[in-house]
């Protein structure tokens, strides 16, 4: 029979008529953007197959998306197999990933340690034997992200974090969102999303100088799709109402029964979730700013796919969880990408509207990632490009940020997809506020969590209505937070337990059964500052 080969991994399969290509190349564990999940919608997928007879002919959507000689997996489907199919998969560019968080200090005192004893130096978790000591003992802060992976390799003995790795997250050769995650668990199909994320993790594992050997436990973070799939808890009830988890408590489990290249006694830490959407990445963020313990009232913001956002000082949290979409990350977008090299990551707009911008690592400008969308969304509001409905002034029905045969350009249909992402975080922050009585002047500190809060120019989003209108000097940036807070119970076991009592004093606002949710998304889609 003949074959598929995918190409450079020169991965193989039989050749069925009537698959599509990227179920071959799912299939075989092949790394590809299918942001959209195979829906022909994102024109990520791209492949180059030989001989092009045995495939379908190109249709409306690939003529659309697609330049001569490449073809989109989800929509190329085999019509014959009398002969081999060579299939070449672009490799992966690499993106740029937001690695570290605030890194504080906090006493040592981790569940794993070494101990003297009449039979030589022995490693103890948790009070238990567990292994003789061979010189180091290490842990894994891990967060696992819709789109990218996390990793601290972190000295147990020390508290020193001395590597730090990421990479994308596998998964997205399934889908770019939880919803599509949800939906391939839905189908029975959740083993292989389990196999990509823990085949990533294992991947990093092996990249470092460290003896895999000597980890003895993983503290893993992620919303609560993410983690669950990691540590094998089923998702497919999350695509239904009441579209919770089967349950938020923390877990603790054999790092070799998930398959991890760790130590065959280390111990898998999965932080709590809080409920719903709401996991143990937005907890982790509670954690790492302190703000169960504040005595002022402050927001977090982990903005993403699936933005999280909490409110709340000691005397109680509430979060929500806004399905903001992928528009962002350059999803829904017609010259929209990631945050790759060539990517436009700012963009000012002069007093005569010319148009300078800067690229992720100086490289010839490829699309627009996230940040450079909302600095240009402010600005051409700010330049009367257009006005505070998004709407085009002067007859224009575009903005054209790069001339020329790649051509970069901003369009109505791309605002409008953009519009819908801004407005589900804006409705977000104030629902939450509301619940719980304050107005952004009561907020003494916005942190922006996350790898999008990071990069993003606080002026602009403010401007645009994504964040509050306040002083800029209350926003503060604090990176990768949510790993911050895995590396917390990695070395403290009383920031574990901190960890454990932070859901019992959180709530969780479902926005979908807000009252006036409608009229606060409307009101949310026209930019300008709000104050709440």
């Amino acid at each position: 029979m003949a074959e598929i080969i995918v190409k450079p991994h020169n991965r193989r399969a039989a050749l069925h008529v009537g698959r599509t290509l990227l179920s071959y190349i799912q299939e075989l564990g092949v790394d590809i953007d299918a942001s959209c999940g195979g829906r022909g919608v994102c024109g990520r997928c791209l492949v180059k197959a030989d001989p092009s007879e045995s495939l379908t002919p190109p249709n409306e959507v690939e003529r659309r998306l697609v330049k001569p000689g490449f073809r989109l997996a989800c929509q190329a489907r085999i019509i014959r197999d009398d002969r081999n199919l060579q299939v070449e998969v672009p490799t992966f560019v690499g993106y740029k990933i937001l690695e570290r968080g605030i890194v504080k200090p906090i006493p040592l005192n981790p569940p794993v340690v070494r101990r003297s004893t009449p039979k030589g130096e022995k490693v103890y978790w948790r009070g238990v034997e567990v292994d003789d000591y061979r010189g180091e003992i290490y842990g894994l802060a891990v967060d696992v992200g819709t789109t990218t992976l996390a990793m601290y390799w972190v000295n147990l003995e020390t508290g020193v974090v001395e590597h730090i790795s990421s990479m994308l997250n596998p998964q997205i050769r399934y889908g770019d969102n939880v919803i599509d995650r949800i939906n391939y668990a839905r189908i029975g199909r959740q083993a292989d999303l389990e196999k990509a994320v823990r085949g990533g993790v294992n991947q990093m594992i092996l990249q470092k100088p460290i003896n895999p050997d000597h980890i003895y436990e993983v503290a893993v973070v992620g919303n609560t799709v993410m983690r669950d799939i990691f540590i094998g808890h089923p998702v497919s009830q999350m695509g239904e109402s009441p579209f919770e988890p089967i349950s938020t408590s923390p877990e603790n489990i054999s790092a070799g029964d998930l398959g991890l290249r760790v130590n065959r006694t280390a111990n898998v830490y999965a932080l709590p979730l809080i409920g719903h959407f709401v996991g143990a990445d937005a907890l982790a963020v509670i954690l790492a700013v302190e703000m169960h313990l504040s005595r002022d009232v402050v927001m977090a913001i982990d903005i993403g796919t699936n933005t999280e956002i909490a409110v709340g000082c000691e005397d109680g949290i509430v979060v929500t969880s806004c399905a903001s979409g992928p528009a962002f990350e350059g999803s829904g977008v017609k010259c929209g990408t990631g945050a790759v090299a060539g990517a436009i990551q700012s963009v000012e707009i002069g007093r005569d509207l010319k148009i300078r911008y800067e690229t992720i690592g100086g490289a010839a400008p490829t699309g627009i990632c996230g940040s450079g969308l909302i600095d240009l969304l402010a600005q051409m509001l700010e330049r009367g490009i257009i006005d505070w409905r998004g709407r085009f002034a002067s007859g224009r029905d575009r903005l054209t940020i790069v001339g020329g045969d790649k051509e970069i350009f901003i369009d109505g249909e791309d605002i409008d997809n953009l519009k819908l992402a801004k407005s589900a975080i804006n409705v977000g922050a104030r629902a939450l506020m509301r619940h719980y009585g304050v107005k952004v002047r009561d907020i003494s500190r916005l942190y922006l969590a996350g790898a999008f809060g990071n990069y993003i120019d606080p002026r602009n989003a403010v401007r645009i209505g994504i964040l509050p209108n306040m002083p800029l000097r209350k926003i503060v940036k604090v990176g990768n937070a949510a790993i911050e807070g895995a590396r917390e119970v990695l070395l403290s076991q009383e920031k574990r337990v901190e960890a454990e009592k932070i859901p019992g004093k959180t709530r969780h606002i479902r926005l979908e059964v807000e009252e006036n949710f409608h009229d606060m998304f409307i009101q949310g889609l026209s930019f300008g500052r709000y104050r709440s």
